[in-house]
């Protein structure tokens, strides 16, 4: 059955939302209608009984994505205003939703984010599909599986994929466990979401970073192991692109 959140538990995000929604149509001279236009998707997500926690992440990504994508346009230069109706948020969180459709749903909770669950997915597919062939096309690189660095690797994913615990990745055992609980603590179900995604992100620009550099240095490599390395690469910075996580990256000592 459908389960409300509490006014107490959505006030923080929502005011946040509202903000974002009130600083971008100020900044950038767009309708009220726009704000307007998410109150009435929040009302509509509250009478459909939906999961308000993923709701408001995906409403807070497309106004970050809205910012984002007029900022991009003033830096640009001037160019022919485009026309960004009240549907605009609708559109971008369509896109957003399209984007990891492809994904298997590791269907681990009901409840769970969809987007955790497609992550949890891609991650599933990297491990069963690619993690074998790298073993062997890495195996006469420093990066071999036995490397301190790609054992640590091998632990991250693994924790990110494991499904010893009634198919739940061991990453996410507290979430899930909040998600059995009732009344639920959505601000921590929040954090432990946002750590997922984060760990996941650093896990898999690190991958990305191991496997560029190994194209770059071993260039004799044999066909097949190049094709291994390259389909890998490719199908990790898939991920990043998909869930947008190009900028959730560890900063390396040089950088910081």
């Amino acid at each position: 059955m459908p389960k409300k959140l509490t006014p107490g538990e959505i006030k923080n995000v929502i005011e946040k939302i509202r903000r974002k929604y009130d600083e971008y149509i100020a900044k950038f001279f767009k309708p009220k209608t726009l704000r307007e236009a998410f109150e009435d998707r929040y009302l509509k997500a509250l009478r459909a009984g939906l999961d308000i926690s993923s709701f408001l992440l995906a409403e807070i990504s497309a106004i970050e994505e809205l910012t984002a994508r007029e900022e991009e346009r003033i830096a640009s230069g001037p160019v022919e205003e485009p026309s960004y109706g009240p549907d605009h948020a609708d559109k971008i969180l369509e896109e957003n939703r399209k984007r990891i459709e492809k994904y298997t749903d590791a269907a681990f909770h009901k409840d769970a984010d969809p987007e955790i669950r497609k992550l949890v997915g891609a991650l599933n597919r990297l491990a069963e599909e690619h993690w074998r062939e790298l073993s062997f096309a890495l195996r006469e690189t420093t990066y071999s599986m036995n490397s301190l660095e790609m054992l640590n690797q091998d632990s991250r994913l693994r924790s990110l994929t494991s499904t010893e615990r009634d198919g739940v990745p061991s990453y996410l055992v507290r979430y899930v466990g909040e998600l059995k609980k009732f009344p639920r603590n959505y601000g921590l179900m929040e954090r432990e979401a946002k750590e997922f995604i984060l760990e996941s992100a650093f896990f898999l620009h690190d991958l990305f970073s191991i496997l560029e550099r190994v194209k770059t240095v071993y260039s004799k490599l044999n066909a097949k192991e190049t094709e291994i390395l390259h389909k890998a690469s490719e199908y990790v910075w898939e991920i990043i692109t998909d869930f947008r996580l190009k900028e959730f990256r560890k900063k390396k000592e040089w950088e910081r």
